[in-house]
């Protein structure tokens, strides 16, 4: 019912006259060919929620570029359509295509894969860009290169190999090995719900120690 109420509050007063437009106006500053770009998913404007200026917008247009760390809002209405770099000290979350997004101090913009009272498992989605020069003009290429992180005891680790996720639970060493070698096709094929099965694996073991 809340979503609802201020839903049609910032329709009634128009978003562009809420906090939601304190901002920086977005330019793509970047060239690209063939469809290939620098956000999330797709190049379009998705319905989404963010929390900013410690209030939550509902049902707003979003898009999230990988290769700056920018959460831009759409903000649109019968007179002017311009989009807004929202400022990241003042995002505390959002929420895109049901990915939950947290930002981070020293990390900015994480996916959250799976959390738990412990542990949580997250993903940095990030595009590096590749500078290219055709006949006439440059151009970019924008490449998927997505980091992981957990966790654990107030502090967030970067993950990089399997020895990277015992250092921080030993007592879960052979549960972990185990987990690797019998899951290593969906390692392969869908990492995203591989670290998520884990993250479950693990909340389990250390709720029961």
């Amino acid at each position: 019912e809340s979503q609802k109420l201020f839903t049609l509050f910032d329709q009634t007063v128009g978003i562009k006259n809420t906090d939601l437009s304190y901002g920086t106006l977005f330019i793509d500053k970047y060239r690209k060919l063939d469809g290939n770009h620098q956000f999330l998913n797709e190049d379009d404007f998705k319905k989404g929620t963010v929390n900013y200026q410690n209030q939550i917008f509902y049902n707003v247009f979003l898009k999230y570029d990988l290769a700056d760390d920018h959460l831009i809002v759409n903000l649109s209405s019968d007179f002017e359509n311009r989009s807004i770099i929202l400022e990241k000290a003042l995002v505390e979350s959002f929420i895109i295509d049901n990915n939950n997004f947290e930002k981070n101090t020293e990390y900015g913009y994480l996916e959250v894969l799976n959390k738990s009272e412990k542990i949580t498992f997250y993903k940095k989605n990030n595009k590096i860009k590749k500078k290219k020069l055709n006949e006439s003009f440059v151009y970019y290429k924008f490449l998927e290169k997505n980091i992981y992180y957990l966790k654990y005891a107030n502090k967030i680790v970067k993950i990089d190999h399997k020895k990277d996720i015992i250092k921080a639970f030993p007592l879960q060493k052979k549960m972990i090995n185990s987990f690797y070698k019998t899951q290593k096709n969906l390692r392969k094929s869908n990492i995203d719900n591989f670290y998520k099965l884990l993250s479950t694996k693990l909340s389990s073991k250390l709720t029961n120690e």
